[in-house]
């Protein structure tokens, strides 16, 4: 990566490098995502049964093997919805991965909106992120609308996870104040934890 690139250089390279992947290396590699994500679940948050998740859109990680594990086991299941006008981020529980969203914001399925929202936030809420570009210290940058690190400014109680391709990971990316770093980055290859 050259330190001379902007962030909107860098989301376009690495949103074509994510979308250069085939759809069956991308699926296996979600796979194996899903599997690291099931067993950090299992190792540090048993207790855990709220989840804030978020629906794969295009080349994303695809997690619907895992949300769908988790209904099975009767965890709660938030989506986000966004707020446009607010940059904010508002989590809906859903119970049907398939009749539960319409397409919002972005052109991204969302919540519908007449499904509960979750109220409150503390420490056993995991919250599972997208994003496009992570490095080894657990920092990321997404789309560039700034909703998650918002929604993590104002609630840093939440556990953190973002989700990622090998494909996606840097060594070191050029953070600005207002990003916020997550708590663990869960790879198809690894699982890497903010400053261990």
């Amino acid at each position: 990566m050259e330190k001379f690139q902007s962030s909107k250089e860098l989301r376009l390279e690495f949103k074509a490098i994510r979308d250069g992947m085939t759809l069956e290396d991308r699926n296996a590699k979600s796979q194996r995502i899903v599997d690291g994500l099931l067993a950090l679940l299992e190792s540090d948050f048993k207790g855990a049964n709220i989840f804030l998740c978020f629906y794969p859109l295009g080349s994303e990680v695809d997690l619907r093997p895992l949300y769908k594990a988790l209904l099975e086991a009767g965890k709660d299941l938030y989506f986000p919805v966004s707020d446009i006008k607010n940059h904010e981020l508002s989590f809906h529980n859903i119970r049907d991965l398939d009749k539960d969203f319409s397409i919002g914001c972005f052109n991204v399925k969302e919540p519908n909106k007449s499904l509960p929202e979750l109220p409150a936030f503390d420490s056993n809420t995991i919250v599972i992120t997208p994003g496009l570009i992570f490095d080894e210290k657990c920092n990321r940058i997404g789309y560039g609308a700034g909703f998650y690190d918002r929604f993590y400014t104002k609630h840093p109680e939440v556990v953190k996870i973002g989700v990622a391709f090998e494909e996606q990971m840097v060594l070191n990316l050029d953070i600005k104040e207002h990003d916020v770093p997550l708590d663990y980055i869960v790879t198809n290859d690894r699982l890497i934890k903010r400053g261990v």
